[in-house]
């Protein structure tokens, strides 16, 4: 079935926010692990590796700062840039985080966020725990004192739903272009439900 329109979408997306991030001169990932992890990995190219630092609770990821995003331990204005993807489903307050990332941003500065919304539980015992799932209106509430958002849809009902395959990471080959094309076919990536949300915004 090939990539579908909306996963190109994303994927420019990603391109076109990873490229401008890397760009700048103060990056902080946070809440990522070691650095360039997972997806990230894929833009590591972008990136100049001074510019860029990781933020976590964790101390065995080798963070360059190690701290608590409800009360990070940095000055106001700090950073041109955040990234926190697949994050704040794991802290006691994401309200309280995303205040205190929007405090430590420069003013302009950017957010890139990641959120779950229809997704399966999932905790690393010992490392964090999973309290969250957001939606539209979560969405709204989180970045009501940003501008410029930009919100993408990871997808539509059948995207969500994938997820809940068993052993669904070995059958991705199969479930995303399937959902893809339902998604498609019965247009619902225009309506609230959906696996998650890409965010971008500016102070």
């Amino acid at each position: 079935m090939g990539e579908s329109n909306h996963m190109k979408k994303i994927n420019q997306f990603l391109e076109e926010k990873m490229k401008y991030i890397g760009s700048l001169e103060s990056v902080l990932d946070i809440g990522g692990g070691t650095r360039f992890t997972k997806w990230l990995k894929k833009y590591k190219h972008y990136f100049n590796d001074d510019s860029y630092k990781t933020f976590d609770f964790d101390a065995s990821t080798n963070p360059d700062f190690v701290g608590d995003i409800h009360n990070i331990d940095l000055e106001d204005n700090y950073f041109e840039a955040i990234i926190c993807s697949s994050v704040l489903e794991h802290v006691e307050d994401p309200i309280q985080a995303v205040k205190e990332m929007y405090r430590i941003l420069k003013p302009k500065g950017v957010l890139f966020c990641y959120i779950p919304s229809i997704y399966p539980y999932h905790v690393k015992k010992g490392h964090y725990r999973d309290y969250w799932r957001f939606f539209d209106d979560t969405v709204d509430l989180l970045f009501k004192d940003f501008k410029d958002k930009e919100v993408l849809k990871f997808g539509g009902y059948f995207k969500a739903l994938s997820f809940f395959f068993p052993f669904q990471h070995k059958f991705r080959f199969i479930l995303n272009p399937v959902a893809e094309f339902l998604d498609k076919v019965f247009k619902t990536n225009s309506r609230t439900t959906t696996a998650g949300y890409y965010i971008f915004v500016k102070k």
